[in-house]
């Protein structure tokens, strides 16, 4: 029966082991404790069960073996109760879990665990190798049990008084994992020779996984959901109501004075329109000259309208770069908006530029405008969505930044950063 108990607990090990590998949309700081974790059990259990293989031959060799894989495997789970600790700490929002007192209290008693486990190396009061090479408990057999029972108590207390912190399903995964191994430790106490803890540990850690994959799973479903409705806003934030009549007016002109003019405006007017729609579509970075070119359209646009009151210069010293989309164009839209036709002559200059060093790229819009007062709420009646959204969209595509300079009477100058690796 053992035996048949140790094969399964490591199929279930190695089986968790995998499916941690191959496994999508997880968090990696999770991946990671989990590959711990599972790698742990596998070593377990293949310690069990060499040492099933050895015991019962009364040489001297197989009974070194046997207390070798003995030890090794009491101390490797108890590896896996201070990684539970840890584990739940930090899906608790507690990043800095080696001050909390959660920590240390466990961590007093696994120190106690382990040293139970070395003196039991050096006495017979705990359990023994007999003569025949047979595991034996000591009349102390109990003690040795006291430490990770308490462990999985006080984590057990952690858990109720963290359930505010965590979701539904985490809280029933953590206590599953808690429970099983727990009731486990108690069977294989009462009843002697039943190697109990390893499968229910074994289980409980497979279904505490499953559980928060999911969990884990639903999330990112409903960030990208998020991420869909963030770049349908990011559109709608760029195509403002007042551009679209004032370009249409404008195209609208055009067909009774210049007519060819007119046909080239409303197809630079369509491709404007759907690159706009084009990045509802996409979740990742494109060429910087993909958006570049987007934001030309955007510009030519404007001059119908403005024609020499708004001057446009480029100083592009490298394109080989990605950014996110629509990360360019509104900024350039914010510098003619505020920044040209905020002057009281209405004429001015936007300048694009761009520069490589050796850790990031940095594209700058500047403009000559009246500038502002970056620490004071812009209060001008109209929706700036589209600043936040590219701060936003800039650090979560390539962990990028937003700067803006600006001074009332000294124009504006905005500042991406795209750190390179990160694209």
């Amino acid at each position: 029966m053992n035996l048949s108990l140790g094969i399964a607990a490591f199929t279930i090990s190695l089986l968790g082991l995998i499916q941690v590998l191959i496994t999508p949309h997880f968090e990696q700081w999770m991946k990671k404790y989990f590959l711990a974790f599972f790698s742990i059990m596998v070593a377990v259990s293949f310690f069990n069960l060499f040492g099933q293989f050895v015991s019962g031959y009364p040489d001297l060799t197989h009974a070194r073996v046997f207390r070798f894989t003995l030890f090794w495997e009491s101390f490797l789970p108890s590896l896996a109760m201070l990684f539970l600790t840890v584990f739940l700490l930090r899906s608790s929002g507690e990043d800095d879990w080696k001050r909390s007192r959660l920590f240390h209290i466990v961590a007093a008693l696994w120190t106690v665990y382990i040293g139970l486990l070395i003196y039991t190396q050096f006495t017979t009061a705990i359990y023994s190798i007999d003569d025949s090479n047979v595991y034996r408990r000591g009349p102390l057999y109990p003690l040795l049990l006291v430490p990770p029972a308490l462990i999985m108590a006080v984590n057990a207390v952690a858990l109720w008084r963290r359930r505010n912190l965590l979701s539904r399903r985490q809280r029933i995964a953590f206590g599953i994992y808690i429970t099983i191994p727990l009731l486990s430790m108690l069977v294989q106490m009462i009843y002697y020779g039943i190697y109990m803890i390893l499968l229910g540990s074994s289980i409980a850690a497979l279904f505490m996984f499953n559980s928060l994959w999911i969990d884990q799973s639903e999330r990112y479903y409903q960030q990208v959901q998020e991420n869909r409705q963030l770049r349908v806003d990011i559109m709608l934030s760029q195509i403002q109501p007042h551009f679209l009549y004032n370009t249409l007016g404008a195209i609208q002109s055009l067909c009774k004075t210049d007519p060819a003019a007119a046909e080239k405006a409303l197809a630079m007017f369509s491709k404007y329109l759907r690159g706009n729609m084009n990045s509802i579509s996409k979740d990742r970075t494109i060429p910087f000259t993909q958006e570049l070119e987007h934001t030309k359209l955007y510009l030519a646009l404007e001059q119908l309208r403005y024609e020499d009151a708004l001057q446009v210069s480029y100083d592009l010293k490298c394109t080989d770069f990605d950014i996110p989309t629509l990360t360019l164009q509104p900024l350039v839209e914010n510098a003619v908006r505020h920044g040209v036709r905020g002057k009281t002559s209405g004429r001015g200059c936007v300048t694009i530029s761009s520069q490589e060093f050796e850790d990031r790229f940095e594209i700058t819009v500047t403009d000559d405008g009246p500038g502002f007062d970056p620490g004071r709420e812009i209060q001008d009646g109209r929706s700036h969505i589209g600043l936040a959204n590219v701060k936003e969209r800039l650090q979560r595509a390539v962990g990028g930044s937003l700067y803006i300079d600006s001074a009332p009477g000294n124009g504006t100058r905005a500042v991406i950063v795209i750190p390179k690796g990160g694209e």
